[in-house]
């Protein structure tokens, strides 16, 4: 059998459908190809289905991947398996492209998607745009196609059958400047407890799936690089639309008594200076670099290993019939992403309040605006049990939990709540 032939196109004005060669080396992004059997073999084929483009300002679409040629009984057995995810993703599995073949893809990590099966082919939409620039590995394994009810045997000698087919797939890269930045870094404090969980980088656009593990140093007063601080994990510490990335620091490293702990003390130290340097190559999800580089520089401080108490923070209750704002400080600064969720107010009859929310004051203090003028009587403000501050520690919970015991009172894992009564109005009667 003759090797496959693949189809120049590169110079061809590239399709709405951009085809990628199957079990050959794949056409690079931008560059499109057609793998076509040699000697009238007929086999099924791997084909990006490119996203429309948007046009300028317009929001890039997902695309997808489609295996098609596959004879209708075989389709019609997928359909009819009801496959589970981990099925789906052992017959057809679409990784970031590296090191290694179809061989090796059921031990990389799948990107997220939905499959389904049309008229004519079984079809990948991942959960996020493929990134421009990016290639991505797809393979697809013939045998664990689901057994056909009505075949007769006839197509158990095809060949393509017997072996995994494989293609590199990619959107071209963007051609425009970049122009994503980092806008900050949370917590904005110019000293943050040595205990230290995570950090916020947000961005002023929409990111690519890559993750901050290769694109984000922590330096100290000296220069050099801190190794192993951060914990190597990239799609799930993205917001929904990733315009936010969560720095974790390994928590092994963090709590007190683990043995990485113990071995190598906290990433942080105490009165010690510190950069975060967020080098420009990490990419948007156009697949640019960002605009510039970014660095956050902080000191470390003692640690914080207290519980939070709703008793230590102090509310400006806002006079009944207006809207201004309830006004709570902290005793410390809380997480910024938790404080914009996790704090919420009910009104006397006991429903929630809509209104908005301002974190201000480096994450020390949270104004709460209603939609509706408050009323009179007792509101409640709300902490969920999910609310901490930048080390982790919980309402009625430290986060060095068997070094610290928790405070005493009600369940740390129920919400926890502090009465106020907005003020009456000045020259009010009281009631």
């Amino acid at each position: 059998m003759r090797a496959p032939r693949l189809a120049a196109a590169c110079a061809l004005p590239v399709p709405a459908v951009a085809l990628l060669a199957v079990a050959v080396p794949a056409a690079g992004p931008g560059c499109a190809g057609v793998a076509a059997p040699g000697g009238g073999e007929s086999r099924p084929e791997i084909r990006l289905i490119r996203a429309p483009d948007p046009g300028p300002g317009g929001a890039r679409g997902a695309g997808a991947v489609a295996v098609r040629g596959l004879p209708a009984d075989d389709l019609a057995a997928v359909r009819a398996a009801r496959l589970t995810r981990s099925e789906w993703e052992a017959l057809l599995r679409v990784t970031v492209a590296g090191a290694g073949t179809a061989a090796d893809a059921p031990d990389l990590p799948a990107v997220l998607g939905d499959y389904a099966v049309t008229d004519d082919a079984i079809r990948f939409s991942p959960r996020y745009p493929f990134d421009p620039g990016r290639r991505y590995r797809v393979a697809f394994f013939p045998q664990r196609l689901p057994a056909r009810p009505l075949a007769d045997g006839a197509g158990a000698a095809e060949p393509w059958r017997e072996r995994p087919l494989e293609a590199v797939v990619g959107e071209p890269a963007a051609s425009r400047a970049p122009s994503t930045r980092v806008v900050r870094i949370y917590p904005t404090a110019d000293v943050v407890p040595e205990n230290q969980l995570r950090f916020y980088v947000h961005f002023s656009a929409p990111m690519g799936l890559e993750g901050g593990s290769d694109h984000v140093r922590l330096i100290d007063a000296e220069g050099q690089a801190v190794d192993n601080v951060f914990l190597p994990l990239d799609l799930a510490l993205w917001n929904a639309d990733r315009t936010r990335y969560t720095l974790l620091f390994d928590p092994g490293r963090v709590k007190r008594g683990i043995l990485p702990n113990v071995r190598r003390g906290r990433p942080l130290a105490a009165g010690r200076r510190f950069t975060l340097a967020v080098d420009s190559a990490w990419r948007d999800a156009d697949g640019l670099p960002l605009a510039e580089p970014f660095r956050r520089s902080f000191t470390a401080g003692p640690p914080e290993e207290r519980a939070l108490d709703l008793a230590d923070w102090r509310l400006r209750p806002p006079a009944a019939g207006g809207r201004d704002p309830l006004v709570v400080a902290f005793d410390r600064p809380l997480d910024h992403a938790l404080l914009r969720r996790a704090l919420l107010v009910t009104s006397p009859a006991g429903g929630r309040v809509p209104g908005d929310v301002d974190v201000r004051a480096a994450e020390t203090e949270w104004a709460f605006t209603p939609h509706a003028p408050w009323e009179r009587g007792e509101h409640r403000l709300t902490a969920l049990p999910a609310l901490e501050d930048t080390a982790g520690n919980r309402v009625g919970r430290p986060f060095e939990v068997g070094v610290f015991p928790a405070a005493a009172g009600p369940d740390p894992a129920a919400p926890m709540q502090r009465a106020f009564r907005p003020a009456a109005p000045a020259g009010a009667a009281r009631p």
